[in-house]
């Protein structure tokens, strides 16, 4: 086992799992660009607001619950690909790097927006 945390770990950094994520997902052919959940555009505005160190708001959603991890993307696809096989591309890549890191593998929900082009 290496000495990478585990996305179960209180001592991982959400901020980092995130960027990982987006950096493996952004680089999927047919990945146009990530979108912001709604949450996290409301929580980062809020943060603002209430002069907090405001949350970036990545397109990438990780979530920690006892029945394991589930990790969200919003993406919008650039017509190069079909959006089935770019989802499942998605998929590979977020499973392939949490499985690289030696952390639990997620459950990936990916939802496409739209398509750009």
């Amino acid at each position: 086992m290496s000495d990478a945390p585990r996305a179960d770990s209180p001592r991982s950094n959400r901020a980092d799992q995130e960027a990982a994520v987006v950096e493996a997902v952004t680089v999927v052919p047919g990945v146009a660009r990530l979108v912001p959940s709604f949450r996290q555009v409301l929580t980062a505005a809020a943060q603002r607001l209430l002069s907090a160190d405001a949350t970036p708001a990545t397109g990438v959603d990780i979530v920690e619950e006892d029945a394991g991890i589930s990790v969200y993307v919003d993406l919008y696809t650039d017509a190069t690909r079909p959006a089935g096989q770019i989802v499942d591309d998605v998929d590979r890549a977020v499973k392939a790097l949490f499985s690289a890191e030696d952390r639990l593998v997620p459950t990936v929900k990916v939802r496409v927006m739209g398509v750009m082009g």
